[in-house]
């Protein structure tokens, strides 16, 4: 049996703008909102502070959790996900974000983080795309959103 990951991932708004990760690779750049796979024995809100530090070199107080997205990588038509990855995301807001260093240990592909406008959204490469109209308007309508791309 596989075991299902679970990751955090940080909603960070500024003004009318959402903290990204940068990536880079043969599809050009695209973008996800910074966090990761929480580690064995390690808590929420410790992943939550970890991959924020990791990924953008901030702090952040971790609030609500605002969705959940489910991600079964064999049911999608892609080659960029690991084979038979099953990961529950949880996307959840957060308050008071400043850097306070510089980032430590980016992810593989990711060139850096950036403050994307909300209404630039729809033109990049983004994920998770079917999610572009929630992060524009601020409204979820749902805690689990199933599995989407």
């Amino acid at each position: 049996m596989k075991n299902v990951r679970v990751s955090v991932r940080a909603v960070c708004y500024r003004d009318n703008s959402l903290l990204l990760a940068e990536h880079r690779d043969d599809r050009g750049l695209w973008y996800i909102l910074p966090g990761g796979g929480v580690q064995h024995n390690e808590t929420l809100d410790q992943a939550f502070d970890r991959e924020l530090m990791e990924e953008t070199g901030g702090e952040a107080t971790m609030g609500d959790i605002l969705f959940v997205r489910e991600v079964l990588a064999d049911r999608l038509n892609t080659s960029y996900l690991p084979a038979h990855l099953h990961q529950l995301e949880l996307f959840v807001e957060t308050t008071d974000f400043k850097v306070v260093a510089e980032p430590k240990d980016f992810d593989k592909d990711q060139i850096g983080y950036v403050w994307m406008p909300l209404d630039q959204l729809d033109d990049i490469l983004f994920f998770p795309k079917a999610m572009v109209k929630s992060f524009q308007t601020r409204c979820f309508d749902k805690i689990y959103q199933g599995h989407i791309r």
